[in-house]
């Protein structure tokens, strides 16, 4: 179980990323993928967390806003066009607006739309990454 604040960012964001109907297979950061022995899939999600500088709100020990981007990137393999992969990236971006999540005693905020960015190439397959942008508290002590 997390118990650092940007850990339980992380894992309240990506829990809700698997409650996605059909949700592609997830390569999560810093985690083997896919399993060992299996063939790497055409069609799945990359993850990248990325905390940015915390902001001081209130002066003293008050808990202090946590910021930062959840990445999802579609990738999808080449020549298949994108209007399937761009399908995904706006299921993705519906998933999350809006949305304030609770884990572990951190309210985690949904600050604005989640937004995509242009493709891109690479040899044998296209990723086109949604910044997903948050913001939370830390818990009280």
């Amino acid at each position: 179980m997390a118990t650092g604040t940007d850990a339980i960012i992380f894992t309240a964001l990506t829990d809700r990323l698997r409650t996605m109907p059909q949700v592609l297979p997830i390569a999560g950061p810093n985690v083997v993928f896919p399993a060992a022995g299996q063939p790497t899939p055409a069609k799945y999600l990359r993850l990248s967390f990325m905390p940015n500088r915390t902001r001081q709100i209130t002066l003293g020990d008050d808990p202090q806003q946590k910021r930062g981007l959840l990445q999802v990137s579609v990738v999808w393999p080449v020549g298949q066009g994108i209007i399937g992969a761009l399908e995904v990236v706006d299921q993705v971006i519906d998933h999350f607006k809006n949305q304030t999540l609770f884990a572990s005693g951190v309210r985690i905020t949904i600050s604005s739309e989640p937004w995509a960015a242009g493709t891109l190439q690479e040899d044998d397959r296209v990723q086109i990454p949604v910044s997903i942008p948050y913001h939370a508290f830390e818990p009280e002590n």
